[in-house]
């Protein structure tokens, strides 16, 4: 039987409960979509991996907007020009590690025009975008850690600033397989199309690129339209010895933590995508060593909401063959702890064992 592609105009099925917080990630900051560079159907002797990508991103969705530090009182509708540098790497100098981490990096610059709105005729802003993806395999095909970050640096000032970094402990280890069937997308032609959530399509060229175009989260006029919101190319390079990089910073377990009479705020909008339920005493937090003083903390109950998965960016890293994380949310216990330069969050489980530690700037 032919499978046949997904016009652009017909309504397409979304797995809200399993992307949920996936798309808070994006909006976090969308360029992350930009990383997810489609990786071609190649010939297994053919030794390439992702080199470059560019193109352009229209800020279409109050999220997108929002991710990037340009508030409310700027219109959407922005354009994002993207080139981004995409590099493997392996990282040196974990000591609770078994095995080396290895993974991607993206590095690149970004620049955002036609910003229009209240911010005193402000109508461009550059910065530089840095993704950084790692995982330890503790045997073949099982994962028993991952890191995952995203920086974005702006030249408008600090306020346009993003920072965000997951650590994540799978116990028992996550089963992976690199080749494997996914339900999610479509294939026609040579070509990648999803299945579920916001439309996308990864078209194979002539010189082995790829070319990606797809709609932002929740950005109806792009879906039922002929001008999608992302257009990117992707070109790649012969394999090359993976660069080496300093691992990310051990988090340490705070203790004598009580909870404050005011609560934290970084995180309001990823709290409420979770099953949180009543405020308690059980403070289990993780977070980076000498962070000042504590501003705000708290701590409730967390249990299971429709199956949601934590997947920072995964259809797009899915769609690109690129490694990705995804954990589902289990019961336990949400924590939340503010300081004045950073903000932590983890997730334990019914033991207080560690999950799922977020940090933000």
């Amino acid at each position: 039987m032919n499978t046949l592609p997904i016009p652009n105009n017909v309504s397409r099925p979304k797995k809200q409960s399993t992307y949920a917080l996936e798309w808070f990630v994006l909006a976090i900051v969308v360029f992350a979509s930009t990383t997810l560079s489609v990786d071609p159907i190649v010939e297994p002797e053919t030794e390439l991996e992702i080199d470059h990508i560019y193109g352009s991103i229209t800020l279409s969705t109050r999220s997108s907007m929002n991710a990037l530090g340009l508030g409310e009182d700027i219109d959407t509708g922005a354009i994002a020009t993207v080139d981004i540098t995409v590099s493997s790497i392996i990282s040196e100098g974990c000591i609770t590690c078994e095995n080396t981490p290895t993974g991607i990096q993206m590095n690149g610059n970004i620049i955002i025009q036609n910003i229009q709105g209240g911010m005193g005729g402000l109508g461009r802003v550059e910065g530089t975008l840095s993704i950084t993806y790692l995982r330890e395999y503790v045997s073949e095909n099982f994962i028993g850690k991952e890191w995952f970050s995203v920086e974005w640096n702006a030249s408008g000032g600090s306020e346009l600033d993003t920072y965000w970094e997951f650590i994540i402990i799978h116990n028992p280890p996550k089963w992976t397989l690199d080749e494997r069937y996914n339900a999610a997308f479509i294939s026609v032609d040579e070509n990648e199309e999803s299945r579920t959530g916001p439309w996308m399509l990864a078209k194979t060229l002539l010189n082995g690129s790829l070319e990606i175009q797809g709609c932002l989260p929740n950005s109806l006029p792009c879906e039922k339209s002929v001008k999608p919101d992302i257009n990117l190319i992707s070109s790649q390079k012969l394999i090359s010895s993976p660069i080496v990089i300093a691992h990310p910073d051990e988090l340490k377990k705070i203790e004598n933590v009580n909870s404050t009479n005011e609560t934290p705020t970084k995180m309001n909008n990823l709290r409420q995508l979770l099953d949180v339920g009543n405020e308690i005493e059980n403070h289990n937090i993780w977070c980076p060593e000498n962070n000042g003083n504590i501003i705000a903390t708290k701590s409730w109950n967390l249990g299971i909401s429709n199956n949601n998965i934590i997947a920072p960016m995964g259809l797009w890293f899915e769609i690109l063959n690129l490694p990705s994380s995804s954990f589902n949310q289990i019961s336990g216990t949400w924590t939340e702890i503010e300081f004045n330069d950073l903000s932590c969050a983890t997730i334990t489980d019914e033991y207080n064992n560690f999950n799922i530690g977020i940090i933000t700037k």
